[in-house]
């Protein structure tokens, strides 16, 4: 829950988290950018010399993602005499029974299905919606440090569509991190995303840590986030 999220925010940042990974959406993004600047204030009044604003980063999935899962329910039919558990429970007031509006503010809801099984009636369902890459793009990137990218061996296609569209808005990040667990032609699928993504070559050097390898670019890294693989 957003609430739940600023403060784990708001509590790594002062611990001395270097960047927090939070997932593509709207509203998790306010929460947490919400704590950031929460943390930064208190790390201000305590005269911290040494505390850095973490990076704030998103991941979202090449493909069928992203997509975040939504209340949903038909107001109409709801009958005018219940008790509206749904609208009571809602961290976020996402849930409205006013005259211009009822029903479920998609922008509001996160998904945390507090209000499914309260309905006295069992109307309220939870549906993923997909969220369009361009749309991530404009809503997200412009707010946030970092980005991580999920795929899997062989997505070819579902990684370079979503890249071409997601290009013109990674300039400003810090890092991209590409995340894909180990199979047969890890090596060389990287290397064709490594093409697609138009990144140089470079050695690991001596600095290699887990599986990830920073390769230095013009504006940012990128981090080859090999899950699984020694």
């Amino acid at each position: 829950a957003p609430p739940e999220i600023r403060t784990l925010t708001l509590t790594y940042a002062l611990a001395g988290a270097d960047c927090i990974d939070v997932a593509a959406d709207p509203a998790v993004i306010a929460a947490a950018k919400s704590g950031l600047d929460a943390a930064e204030r208190i790390a201000k009044a305590d005269q911290r010399s040494g505390y850095r604003r973490p990076w704030l980063m998103v991941s979202m999935s090449a493909g069928e993602d992203p997509h975040f899962r939504k209340a949903e329910f038909d107001p109409a039919i709801c009958p005018k005499d219940c008790p509206r558990p749904c609208e009571k429970i809602c961290p976020v007031e996402a849930i409205e029974f006013a005259a211009d509006f009822a029903g479920v503010r998609r922008d509001r809801c996160y998904g945390c299905g507090r209000c499914l099984p309260v309905c006295p009636w069992g109307l309220i369902a939870a549906h993923s919606y997909p969220t369009p890459i361009d749309a991530v793009a404009q809503q997200v990137l412009s707010h946030v440090d970092a980005l991580e990218i999920h795929t899997h061996v062989g997505e070819h296609a579902a990684f370079k569509d979503p890249w071409q569209t997601l290009q013109p808005w990674v300039g400003n990040l810090q890092i991209i991190s590409i995340s894909c667990p180990d199979g047969e032609g890890l090596i060389n699928y990287l290397k064709d995303l490594q093409q697609i993504m138009k990144v140089p070559e470079s050695a690991p050097g001596k600095d290699l840590k887990a599986s990830a390898i920073a390769l230095k670019t013009k504006s940012h890294h990128v981090i080859w986030q090999t899950d699984g693989r020694p």
